[in-house]
């Protein structure tokens, strides 16, 4: 990124930084959080020192309506930087699975379990968008998880003694695989994020059926992929194609 500082501390740290006009690019990362929280308020199972908690700091010049597809870019990240590290430990076959609209899964025997999350938040300032908080969790050497927690980390999903990377040093590669794909977004716009993200996240392609909890309820389905703004298009058994912007 343009500009990089690193700082300890966690999301709300971060936005604390934004609104004292740090710059664009002001990295926030934490060994460890005692209220890492994901979409819709729910809690993130952070313990200490096993994984990346990081948010990132953003200046975009996007309108306000544009900047939910930073999720989608930062998924994308995560994913490409994830799989290359399976790639390097020996996994001919990938595990890994997008699922939009902003986590990381896992096939294991025991299922799908979650590797990792991303939460976007903005600030407005006067109508237009001031900063973007984009929040990162990324389960990378932990070994256990309460079985309440349905989630796995990259270190259960290879040889254990394959697996020589530190918490700075894929939080760095993540950076480096997020900053193209900015880039990438802010030329090219909606229909290339959500095309490539599309391309990924094959628990929504078109065809396949879907369930999606919404906060005004269930929605089932045909998925008939992204729309150009990253909203989910589902096709009901009646025929009514449904947008849903977010939901599980």
């Amino acid at each position: 990124l343009a500009t990089c500082y690193l700082h300890l501390g966690r999301r709300d740290e971060a936005r604390k930084l934004g609104k004292a006009g740090k710059p664009h690019g002001t990295v926030v990362t934490s060994d460890e959080q005692t209220s890492g929280r994901g979409r819709q308020g729910r809690s993130w199972y952070s313990p200490p020192g096993d994984n990346l908690y990081l948010s990132l700091l953003l200046r975009p010049p996007l309108e306000p309506r544009a900047v939910p597809l930073l999720t989608l870019c930062a998924g994308l990240a995560v994913f490409e930087t994830a799989s290359d590290v399976l790639r390097e430990c020996g996994v001919s076959i990938s595990p890994l699975l997008l699922k939009w609209p902003n986590d990381l899964l896992a096939q294991t025997p025991s299922g799908l379990r979650k590797v990792s999350g991303v939460l976007t938040e903005m600030t407005l300032a006067s109508g237009r968008c001031d900063f973007v908080i984009v929040g990162i969790g990324v389960n990378l050497l932990g070994r256990d998880f309460p079985p309440s927690v349905p989630a796995t980390s990259l270190l259960q999903l290879v040889p254990s003694w394959t697996l020589v990377l530190s918490v700075h040093d894929f939080a760095i590669r993540l950076l480096e695989k997020f900053e193209p794909l900015y880039q990438r977004f802010l030329r090219d716009g909606a229909p290339w994020v959500t095309g490539a993200f599309a391309e990924k996240a094959t628990l929504t392609s078109p065809g396949m059926p879907v369930t999606i909890s919404t906060a005004a309820g269930m929605i089932a389905g045909e998925s008939l992929g992204l729309d150009h703004d990253g909203a989910l298009l589902i096709r009901k058994d009646d025929g009514f194609v449904e947008r849903v912007l977010a939901g599980d």
